[in-house]
């Protein structure tokens, strides 16, 4: 499993402030879009649920391994692992929000290889987040 969280202090506030702005423009690209919904239909469109958010479903969606410790150990939980992709659809920086440090390697090495469809708002891809929640259950 490879995945690198050696960003700088500085590196990783310009992500924050990058993927800030890209978030202003797609909620003016969203509200457009049902806005036009609703002219079209006379009401919005329903949306998948799951992993899709907005209608965006994952193009890959890693399953995290279960450790060989917490499989003897009988341990079970869940991990929220919070993400911004890049206007690929890559995962550029992962990280755990909650769960049990055990599973948290595990899921972090799943979170780095799943991927999401480019985002888009008038020709322009936008960086985005994503929370994943993983679920760890030794009699999976």
């Amino acid at each position: 499993m490879v995945f690198n969280q050696n960003v700088t202090k500085q590196e990783l506030a310009k992500l924050f402030a990058e993927i800030a702005e890209d978030e202003k423009t797609a909620a003016e690209c969203k509200r457009a879009a049902l806005d036009a919904e609703i002219r079209k239909f006379g009401k919005p469109l329903p949306r998948p649920g799951g992993h899709c958010w907005d209608g965006e479903c994952p193009v890959r969606l890693v399953k995290p391994y279960y450790p060989e410790t917490a499989r003897r150990l009988k341990v079970r939980g869940d991990v929220l692992i919070s993400l911004i992709f890049n206007e690929d659809g890559k995962v550029a920086y992962a990280s755990v929000t909650k769960g049990n440090p055990l599973f948290h390697k595990s899921a972090l090495s799943a979170a780095y290889l799943s991927e999401y469809p480019r985002r888009m708002c008038e020709n322009k891809p936008l960086k985005f987040r994503r929370t994943i929640k993983y679920h760890f259950n030794p009699e999976m």
